[in-house]
């Protein structure tokens, strides 16, 4: 089948940079499903954007749809034909609607009887009549933040649109959206190319707007030429600049230029988080360090435009850069005037949550709680309760009020000149991890603060019932949950979450009202989290639901258990004695076994049964002994031991005999045994085979 290359090109006035990704994305998204939706083949998709434009060129597409066997079923023949053999009006509706005599329709016997069947072929349609379809159908689809309409209600859209592309092969669609006509005609950069350039085919448009529109319009493209540029730049120094940078800077620009403006050294004594806070979030600029990390007195600026006096545009960059360096400097020695403690009492008068008080009352509730992990973590507890108290400090400074993302940052900064440098760095820790992947706390003092911080949240905002739905977590609690469980996993903390969760539950007084649901339903919550965990570990779940179902509140312990568990099933006589358990478990299920049994030996009559309990006792001690020193592979070990009594034992023995004192100190024994199988996981919830 022949094919077209197709191109849409959607332009429009400056788009949010933040948002370009998501938006182009979506878009190339939407044409695809909307080409497979029709039954239309397609080669490569290659998404472009920029500032100014939002494109998809799509190569190979089939010109045609194919062609569909058609089967068409009429009415039962009992009332296509009266008594006399003759057509009703049925039939002939019928034969009108296939387009054919009545003569050549066919019956069939199907499940209502004999009925009128027709079938034919239906042709497909012509891809170019198909496009302007596809393309509003793809728009219309895009997730869009906000909406705009312009031009007597033009829209909704992102931003204003000004020219639409919509090419197949040489082809324009005839295809008008937002207003506006297609046609072929693209534009290049705003300054350097204002006039409009003619798009003689799909292929050709990367190569047109770059060599004569001054757009590189492919996004990754730009990404390199800025990173190569910034790199001649600054030679064998180092360019500071974050990935969420670099991509703003790159939808910002369709023809980036790199130019190297400076600063005063005295700017250099205002912490180095400050400077490249405000050279990345307002000037989106890229700062320059040492091979040390030191950072330099200079900057890289990524201008959009070849400017004839490119001192001009240093100029220019450099006299804001040393406005926004100057009061950051006046607010950061204005905060220095005072103790870090001078803002506790200011911290009642600024809210936490409507319902969980304010930041004071927080911070009351961290140094309690931070206090109670720190010594069962080994942190220093003294150092722990006065970082606690500080904690949230730095929030009603002037530094933090204008730069919320140096919460923490600061407080480091301000607790160093009257705090030891443990309590200053647990400030500065408490908020890590900030994000996936991102560093947890590398001091005792600061995991304790952090843990204390998320388990904090986590119960006052499940006992106001503000839990995550769907894809709804307004809070954080998801991330609060995962932060847990990577400082307590990944720093080899032993933590009792069950016993912390009821402590934190005390510190909100009388607003907790079922302490102990509560507490459960969090504990749900957050090994949740490790269960998605283990998923992206590609670890067995059915390990995991195994070792779940005997509720450890240890995360340590849970993970020893979860590897004993996990290298147990490779056991080549884990399979049967899986299906024991599993046997054991239904009988007693079955059973409805009281918990007040309890074996006698003296009621054992058969052989089999003696042996096994026998064999049991033996082992007794020695399974709860590598219990308590959370010897799991041992454990697991002694119980394999069991697997060929426990044969011979349901091979011979009825359990339930009609004899009911019997039956019940068999099923006693029974019992026994899956407790001490329980000591570990549910076996149960194991695949065998």
């Amino acid at each position: 089948m022949k094919t077209k290359d197709f191109l849409l090109e959607i332009g429009v006035e400056e788009l949010p940079p933040k948002q370009i990704p998501a938006l182009i994305s979506s878009l190339a998204t939407n044409l695809e499903e909307s080409l497979k939706e029709r039954g239309l083949s397609y080669g490569a998709v290659k998404p472009f954007s920029s500032p100014r434009r939002l494109a998809v060129l799509i190569s190979a597409v089939s010109e045609k749809q194919p062609d569909q066997p058609l089967e068409l079923r009429g009415p039962p023949v009992e009332i296509a034909f009266d008594k006399e053999g003759l057509p009703t009006i049925a039939a002939r509706k019928f034969a009108t609607t296939c387009g054919v005599e009545i003569a050549e329709l066919k019956r069939i016997l199907d499940k209502k009887g004999e009925i009128l069947f027709h079938q034919t072929i239906k042709s497909g349609k012509y891809t170019f009549e198909l496009l302007p379809e596809i393309v509003v159908q793809a728009i219309k689809k895009m997730v869009i933040k906000k909406p705009m309409y312009w031009n007597d209600h033009a829209g909704p859209f992102v931003r204003p649109v000004h020219w639409v592309v919509a090419l197949f092969d040489q082809e324009v669609i005839p295809l008008e959206i937002f207003g506006i006509k297609a046609t072929n005609k693209t534009f290049g950069h705003r300054f350097h190319s204002p006039k409009p350039l003619v798009i003689t085919s799909p292929n050709k448009y990367e190569a047109l707007l770059e060599n004569n529109g001054s757009v590189i319009a492919d996004a990754s493209k730009r990404k390199e030429k800025i990173l190569e540029k910034t790199s001649l730049l600054t030679q064998d120094d180092v360019a500071l600049i974050s990935e969420d940078l670099l991509s703003e800077i790159t939808n910002l620009v369709e023809w980036p230029v790199a130019l190297m403006g400076t600063f005063n050294e005295r700017f250099l004594k205002v912490p180095k988080e400050v400077l490249v806070t405000t050279l990345e979030t307002q000037q989106r600029c890229i700062p320059i360090a040492d091979e040390a990390g030191e950072l330099l007195p200079r900057f890289v600026i990524i201008s959009n435009i070849e400017s004839k006096d490119p001192n001009q545009v240093i100029v220019g960059n450099e006299r804001v850069v040393r406005a926004r360096f100057t009061d950051a400097e006046y607010f950061y020695h204005q905060d220095l005037k005072n103790s870090l403690i001078a803002n506790l009492e200011k911290l009642k008068h600024v809210s936490f949550q409507e319902k969980l008080g304010s930041l004071y009352d927080k911070t009351m509730r961290l140094k309690t709680l931070s206090s109670f992990i720190a010594p069962r973590i080994k942190a220093d507890v003294s150092d722990t309760s006065r970082a606690a108290e500080l904690a949230k400090c730095d929030l009603p400074t002037q530094m933090v009020w204008e730069f919320p993302e140096l919460q923490g940052i600061m407080g480091y900064y301000y607790a160093k000149k009257h705090e030891n440098e443990t309590i200053a760095i647990a400030i500065k820790e408490q908020y890590l991890p900030r994000f996936s992947k991102d560093q947890i706390p590398a001091t005792l003092v600061g995991s304790a603060l952090a843990l204390a911080d998320r388990i904090d949240s986590l119960v006052g905002f499940f006992g106001i019932d503000k839990i995550p739905s769907g894809d709804k977590d307004p809070f954080g609690l998801r991330r609060a949950a995962t932060s847990i469980l990577r400082i307590i996993l990944e720093k080899n903390l032993v933590l009792d979450l069950k016993e912390t969760l009821e402590k934190s539950c005390t510190t909100y007084k009388d607003l907790i009202k079922n302490k102990g649901e509560l507490v459960a339903r969090i504990l749900d919550f957050i090994y949740e989290r490790l269960r998605f965990s283990y998923i992206e570990q590609n670890k067995n779940v059915n390990v995991f639901r195994s070792v779940l179902a005997c509720t450890p509140t240890d995360l340590q312990d849970f993970a020893k258990r979860y590897d004993a568990v996990d290298k147990f099933t490779l056991h080549s006589e884990s399979t049967d004695l899986i299906e024991i358990f599993k046997r054991i478990s239904n009988i007693l299920d079955k059973a409805k076994t009281l918990e007040k049994l309890k074996f006698n030996p003296s009621l054992a009559t058969e052989a089999a049964e003696k042996n096994l309990a026998t064999i049991v006792e033996q082992k007794k001690e020695i399974i709860l002994d590598f219990h308590r020193r959370a010897e799991y592979r041992h454990l697991l070990s002694e119980l394999i031991s069991l697997k060929v009594p426990l044969g011979h034992f349901f091979d011979k023995v009825m359990v339930m005999t009609d004899n009911e004192k019997i039956r019940n100190n068999r099923l006693a024994l029974l019992q026994a045994i899956q407790n001490l199988f329980m000591l570990i996981a549910d076996l149960s919830h194991l695949v065998s085979g």
